[in-house]
């Protein structure tokens, strides 16, 4: 093992301190917890550091102190470790890092120069959290955990940080201060590094006078210090401190532990420590400064792309555009401006059923050109490690390209041009006298990803290309096995890693043509690193397959332009074709809907098929509730029902047998990982999507096709199979079972679709009743018995019996006032208590909007009621970005729970705690076409499509324009402000932001409402429903889509004071069908339709 790889252990009682030889703190940990956030490795150091400053006329200067990216020397000791060295040429340094076993550590800095000003800045990365759970998903842990910030008057600045997420039972705490002064804080990396990092490697706090001097409670915890600035005489000394507390039950409301952190720094100052002889460990990869291309210029992207749409300006300047083909093109000077960086995951084609022969891989615009590549399961089956950050501070995941200039490596990190195609990505570095162009994309008929590295002007160079191989579900965990042949390299899982009993042949193959290549090792132990250096070449390409099953792949020549004109063959034909005209043109507002359906097809595609985001990496699962959504919704309004078939066989197959569903299950191999556990909605949805796909087929044959159970607890399935109909009758018995005193209401359990709103105690789990939970139950009961065939007329009347009951109780035990509860608590069978409503005085929530909305798309409202409370939806719940879950968010003191979990214990104001989840108000929209409130629906649907997205949310911040966003969060820097000022984002003063991306079963959602709802074009029964909600400035619309396989144009006549239906010249017999609150539409009956229309092109005028 190499001296660079080798590591030295320091405790703190029972903390434990790892670092490399090279000096940089790998982990920080207690049994358990992980106190730090990211593992860092000896080739980009940590992000734990010391930045010694010096102040002078012409600006700031600094130099980091600890690890690689120092020039110190590092000696250890067992209680301590120290670094030695000169900085600026003239300020000499050493600081010791000692721990203490009161789990208390110390940062003791001493410098000495002449005259020369200087401050200290530590920054410290933190998880607190179980292991697992950090490095699953560190921006979620973040947002639990949270910072209290207090001014002592002799130390100044003290941060407090606690994690508010349990973790087996406790609260993990950290303090850290100064013992000298602290005069600056900040407490997310996003305010230490900024945006500006993506493109030069500098944290920008370090160049600014002070920290931020405010608590950010977002997605990268990451505190700074800053001590009091010193002007040099001599010695100086600057100590920084560190304390960590297994367990703090109570809210943060005082810097403890001071006599305990002064007893350990006594302790400490009495010792004396011998330390080893002091050495300085060369970086494994000396590289440069990352490459810095040139701004491309308006008449260079004119060239390139002639036809532009919905191009994106601030202030004048071009940020971002989509091509005639809705490609998205992003330049440099957007991606500087936003939290969240561009990407795209790219996946091969033909996933538009249930498959795992399916790649994926995850690239970012800052020079991830490959990460989380997977084929089959992307959790277990990762060949390349995720990105774990969104500043791209470490610099090791992944695939990165290094190009050799001057004799420097420089890696190619943010170029000038992006260029996102929907199985592709280009980035184009604009360089002095030459444009390197990257291009990754992936195979439409293959699981295959090809990576093309170009000179424009046939210059040739050196290049590096390293690759973070995982072959497991974490980076480090476990060694991979790696076999050259040639220009060729195979690697495979090591036998512990889980893939090997689940798929023993899996293997990831790379082929590399066009250069010679150099395979280096060096750093596989350390960081998982291979690294290939590839000879002088113009050009080469970087084929990677992934085998599931082992054997080999046909070893073809691929281009980005023939696998693009592909991939979009397959796109357009799982949308049908899909497109949206005005008598010919495509206005700016069409040209929205019409990349928007491109690109939620295919985000839809990654929610269905290869589960996960760009922020939530984890995933490789099936939620119940999700895929019984935005992928059965899509694929039954696109008329692909042998997969929503397909679809209700896994669902049920996972069934226990006692008649419940798993949380979420994984519905490959690794079928036996699922969560047992969950919300007392669940069971709910299953049936549901059964309903849909009998009532849309009026195929009952579902019902006799035989699916195992899952056994509780081993999670194996069945060995008899039995039919879905019993599957169906034992789920009924179930929810019998759990109906609530004697009452057809469910009760709560685990909780409903609000997953913040967990209940936080037993009896709430026990006692109370989820309002929009019992709408949804009618909804599926009732569409359930109409869906069921004659010969099942018993079974029908029964579960519409139970149907009419759940309505029964919802007016008598519910909707005791004018407003429908959030929940009613109902210890006693006479007392329901109403909660989250304007009675409520406990919560002091008084509206919820899940159960207002649900209660019209189930018609279990009356016209009355249903009016009525979108008037309260107006009043209360509706915004400029959308309506909100709420007309409060849920009370914040600390992050300890009273009646909620999640809701009582996020310190971020994001995701469903800040209300606006987009998934939610998808489902307004779908209400509001219920009710026949057409402008409502289409400025609904407009409200939450990401492009052009200011024109309808003039209070948006910039964020990617072709990706999902899952919410619309308020931009408040902690949950008191968010409490303080949130009316304002009722009136639009406040911005608004994106949140996480792509992983949600609302594009699919989202896609059935435009067409089913708003364009009115779905099936019943096989016939062709016709039943627009569409606003008046649309009137002459066209719609062009294939309906029972063959091409069709809807031309859609509103206001045209008839209701008929035209055939390619022809008027069709079209029957009316009955609206609960409005008029409803016409109804063709699918012979008819075959008789009117044509094999090649079709028109169909629509009348309303």
């Amino acid at each position: 093992m190499k001296l660079a790889h080798a590591k030295h252990s320091v405790h703190a009682g029972d903390v434990r301190f790892t670092f490399w030889n090279g000096g940089d703190l790998h982990e920080i940990s207690c049994r358990d917890i992980m106190i730090n956030q990211l593992l860092s490795s000896p080739v980009d150091g940590s992000l734990n550091n010391l930045y010694l400053r010096l102040h002078r006329p012409e600006g700031i200067a600094y130099q980091p102190l600890i690890g690689v990216r120092s020039d110190s020397r590092v000696s250890v000791s067992g209680r301590g470790i120290a670094f030695d060295g000169m900085a600026f040429g003239k300020v000499a340094y050493r600081v010791v890092f000692a721990a203490d076993e009161a789990g208390v550590w110390f940062w003791d800095i001493r410098v000495q120069g002449r005259g020369e000003e200087i401050d200290v800045i530590y920054g410290q990365d933190l998880g607190l959290a179980a292991k697992g759970a950090v490095r699953s998903n560190e921006a979620y842990m973040s947002q639990y955990i949270d910072h209290q910030v207090f001014r002592d008057e002799r130390r100044g600045y003290i941060v407090c940080s606690r994690q508010n997420q349990p973790q087996g039972g406790k609260l993990p705490y950290v303090q850290q201060g100064s013992l000298t002064g602290c005069r600056g804080y900040s407490t997310d990396g996003f305010q230490f590094f900024g945006l500006t990092y993506k493109a030069t490697n500098e944290p920008e706090a370090l160049g600014r006078d002070s920290l931020a001097n405010e608590i950010y409670q977002y997605e990268f915890a990451y505190t700074a210090l800053q001590s009091e600035r010193v002007k040099l005489d001599g010695e100086a000394r600057i100590v920084f401190y560190g304390l960590f507390r297994e367990d703090h039950p109570e809210r943060v409301a005082a810097p403890e532990y001071g006599d305990l952190v002064e007893a350990a720094w006594r302790r400490y100052e009495a010792r004396e420590e011998m330390y080893a002889p002091a050495v300085q460990v060369p970086p494994l990869f000396p590289f440069g400064d990352p490459l810095q291309p040139l701004p491309m210029t308006e008449e260079e992207i004119a060239a390139l792309f002639p036809r532009r749409l919905q191009e994106e300006r601030e202030n004048g300047q071009l940020l971002s555009f989509f091509t005639d083909q809705y490609e998205h093109v992003v330049l440099r000077e957007k991606e500087l401006k936003v939290e969240r960086p561009h990407g795209i995951i790219l996946m091969s084609g033909g996933n538009d059923r249930v498959t795992e022969q399916v790649l994926s891989t995850t690239s970012y615009m800052y020079g991830v050109f490959n990460s989380q590549m997977t084929v089959g399961n992307t959790t277990f089956h990762k060949f390349l490690s995720n990105t774990r950050n969104a500043l791209n501070v470490p610099k090791v995941s992944g695939q990165r390209i290094f190009v050799e200039m001057d004799g420097v490596w420089r890696m190619l990190t943010l170029p000038s041009m992006f260029e996102m195609g929907f199985n592709y990505a280009r980035w184009t570095y604009k360089l002095g006298t030459d444009t390197i162009v990257v291009e990754n994309f992936t195979a439409a008929d293959a699981p295959e990803a090809v990576l093309r590295v170009e000179s424009r002007q046939g210059k040739k160079y050196r290049f590096l290309v390293t690759h973070q191989v995982v072959m497991n579900d974490h980076e480090y965990d476990l060694p991979f096995r790696m076999e050259r042949d040639g220009s060729r390299l195979t690697f495979r899982a090591d036998p512990q890693a889980l893939s090997s009993k689940y798929y023993p042949d899996l293997a990831f193959r790379l082929r590399l043509d066009g250069a010679e290549m150099d395979v280096s090792d060096a750093a596989a132990d350390s960081t998982s690193l291979i690294a290939l250096t590839i000879g002088e070449s113009d050009g080469w390409t970087l084929t990677m397959q992934g085998l599931l099953h082992g054997g080999r792949l046909p070893e073809t020549q691929r281009s980005l332009e023939r696998e693009a004109e592909r991939y979009r063959a397959f796109l357009s034909s799982v949308m049908r074709g899909f497109r949206l005209a005005l008598r010919g043109e495509e206005t700016p507002e069409l040209q929205k809907m019409n990349a928007v359906a491109w690109w939620y097809t295919h985000n839809m595609l990654v929610h269905f098929s290869v589960p996960h985001g760009l922020e939530q990496y984890g995933g490789a699962a099936w939620g119940t509730r999700d895929v019984c959504q935005g992928p059965a919704e899509y694929f039954t309004v696109t008329q692909h029902f042998g997969v929503v078939r397909d679809i209700l066989k896994i669902v049920f197959s996972h069934q226990y047998e006692d008649g419940n569903w798993p949380q979420w299950f994984m519905f490959d191999r690794y079928a036996p990982i699922q969560q047992e556990e969950s919300h007392g909605d669940i069971i709910v949805w299953p049936l549901k999507v059964l309903g849909d796909y009998l009532l849309a087929t009026g195929d009952a044959s579902i019902l006799d096709e035989r699916v195992p159970y899952t056994v509780r607890g081993t999670f194996a399935f069945t060995e008899g199979n039995v039919s879905i109909r019993d599957h169906v009758r034992k789920a009924v018995d179930h929810l019998h079972r759990h109906f609530l005193h004697g009452t057809r209401l469910s009760s709560y359990g685990d909780g409903d679709w609000d997953d913040t709103l967990q209940p936080a105690n037993q009896q709430l789990k026990r006692y109370m009743v989820s309002s929009w939970t019992v709408a949804l139950t009618y909804q599926a009961i009732r569409q359930l018995s109409e869906g069921l065939p004659e010969d099942e007329r018993e079974w029908a009347e029964e579960l519409a019996a139970l149907a009419d009951g759940i309505r029964e109780d919802f007016h008598r035990v519910i909707m005791r006032t004018d407003v429908v509860p959030g929940f009613i608590y109902m210890e006693r069978p006479d007392e329901a208590e109403l909660m989250l409503h304007p009675t409520d005085r406990k919560t002091g929530i008084r509206y919820r909007l899940l159960p207002m909305q649900q209660s019209i798309i189930s018609e279990l409202f009356t016209r009355e009621q249903a009016e009525s409370h979108y008037g309260i939806i107006k009043e209360k719940l509706y915004h400029p970005d959308g309506v909100r879950l709420m007309d409060r968010p849920a009370n914040y003191d600390g992050g300890n729970s009273k009646h909620f979990k999640r809701a009582e214990q996020a310190a971020n104001f994001g995701r469903e705690i800040g209300l606006q989840y987009v998934h939610a108000h998808i489902r307004f929209v779908e209400a509001m076409a219920k009710l026949g409130y057409a402008v409502e629906a289409w400025s609904g649907l407009l409200k939450i499509n990401p492009v052009g997205l200011q024109s309808a949310v003039p209070n948006a911040e910039l964020r990617q324009s072709n990706v999902y966003f899952s919410s619309s969060d308020g931009k408040f820097n902690t949950r008191y402000e968010a409490e303080r000022r949130f009316e304002e984002l009722r009136t639009g003063r406040a911005a608004v932001k994106g949140g996480w991306r792509i992983y949600s079963s609302g594009p699919g959602i989202y896609l059935n409402q435009l067409i089913a709802n708003c364009l009115g074009i779905r099936q019943v029964m096989g016939d062709l429903v016709i039943d627009p909600v569409l606003p008046g400035h649309l009137d002459g619309l066209e719609f062009d889509f294939v309906w029972m396989e063959t091409p069709v144009r809807f031309v859609y006549h509103l206001n045209s004071g008839s209701r008929r239906v035209v055939v390619n010249g022809r008027e069709v017999p079209a029957l009316p069908i009955a609206g609960m609150y409005r008029e409803g539409g016409l109804r063709i009956a699918k012979e008819e339709f075959a008789k009117a229309r044509s094999n090649e092109r079709n028109r169909v005028e629509i009348f309303i």
